[in-house]
């Protein structure tokens, strides 16, 4: 049997069966719009747009169907593409893996990337007069991107990264500019940020760290996170392992800015002096 998760206000909920799903959605509790995802998807769809579910079928269920499923494995984050993260797979200890600070290969291909996979970050600021004060937006997808540039809300000279690549470069150097047919991943204008892997049971998940502190920091990435997960994280640059043994909750989840605050629970001395060097 198949198990659905869909979204509720900021959190995640289920798993739950089909037919379970269907009943919600006669119920309004959730609509064509709604969030959902199960395994074997690469990011969160709406309703509307996953052709099996077809929610305009009349369901005759009993209420006890209804009933939320005993995950095996809870999924907390969502799962990054294969081709754009290989993990590093290792034997390990069923009950150890969330304890133990994940390691990744990130390899970028541009070619590799669906439309609708939400993998790019930007940066505005460098394309301003006055770029002090830069902003961090995304992630985006491809076909997200592409309306971007048509609204002129970025253009050629914003700044454009994604985990793998080895800092950030000019929207004008991607494909996204239609007279660009190439893809300049050497041209590096500013180094690459900082990146928190979190460990999970299904597969390590990539957040951008937006803001660092001792206490207290700041990610992007794919949600929802869920409010009160605790992850075993590494920190990475580009393609480098800068430190591991960084633990952290999140203790607030932002889906429409795809932003997550965490606490610092426990923080090794090499995490502890990455995080003070990207912080100055």
């Amino acid at each position: 049997m198949i198990s659905w998760y869909y979204v509720q206000g900021s959190e995640r909920v289920g798993p739950v069966s089909e037919e379970a799903l269907k009943e919600l959605f006669l119920k309004e509790e959730i609509n064509l719009e709604s969030y959902v995802w199960r395994k074997g998807f690469q990011n969160w769809e709406r309703i509307k747009d996953v052709n099996e579910l077809n929610m305009e079928a009349p369901v005759d269920l009993p209420v006890s169907n209804l009933a939320i499923v005993e995950p095996v494995v809870e999924k907390d984050f969502e799962v990054v593409a294969e081709p754009m993260v290989q993990v590093v797979k290792q034997p390990k200890p069923k009950s150890t893996v969330q304890e133990e600070s994940p390691e990744i290969f990130l390899n970028f291909n541009w070619n590799s990337h669906k439309e609708k996979e939400e993998l790019f970050f930007i940066k505005i600021g460098h394309d301003r007069k006055i770029h002090s004060n830069s902003k961090y937006f995304g992630p985006y997808s491809i076909q997200e991107l592409r309306e971007a540039i048509l609204e002129n809300r970025i253009n050629n000279h914003s700044l454009i990264f994604s985990p793998g690549m080895p800092g950030w470069i000019e929207v004008g150097e991607t494909p996204l500019d239609p007279k660009n047919f190439s893809f300049n991943i050497e041209n590096v204008l500013e180094g690459p940020p900082l990146l928190v892997v979190l460990g999970s049971e299904e597969s390590p998940v990539i957040a951008l760290m937006q803001e660092s502190g001792l206490d207290q920091c700041t990610l992007r990435g794919i949600g929802p996170f869920k409010k009160g997960h605790i992850a075993h994280c590494s920190i990475y640059s580009g393609k480098s392992l800068k430190a591991k043994n960084l633990k952290i909750s999140i203790v607030e989840y932002y889906p429409k800015e795809q932003k997550a605050i965490c606490n610092i629970l426990e923080i090794s001395e090499s995490a502890k002096k990455v995080m003070q060097s990207y912080g100055n």
